[in-house]
């Protein structure tokens, strides 16, 4: 099995609930996404800002979070992206720490 946790938090390191976080499969040469990848996925982070992928095969993983951010009534968002290598039989682990700035991927 490869399986990656991506646990979001702020700039506090305090969790992130309900922030999407999207996976998908980069290349090693370029570090450029791969289009129409075989493996792509999403999902919401849980109450303690935590999320579990599962996978069939061994990759490089792109995972963009993004929050979208409406408290002060204008809609805005926090992100971040970061890269993880998934090795077998191991449950790898990505913090991305939510920042308000580049979030173009959560549109």
């Amino acid at each position: 099995f490869f399986e990656l946790t991506v646990k979001v938090v702020d700039e506090s390191l305090i969790p992130v609930s309900n922030s999407e976080v999207k996976i998908s499969i980069t290349d090693i040469d370029n570090g450029q996404l791969v289009p129409g990848s075989i493996i792509s996925d999403e999902g919401i982070t849980d109450s303690e800002g935590k999320i579990l992928f599962s996978f069939e095969n061994k990759a490089f993983i792109t995972a963009r979070a993004c929050f979208e951010n409406s408290s002060t009534g204008n809609v805005n968002y926090l992100c971040r992206e970061g890269n993880v290598y998934l090795e077998e039989d191991t449950n790898k682990e990505l913090t991305l720490m939510l920042q308000g700035s580049n979030c173009e991927f959560c549109n």
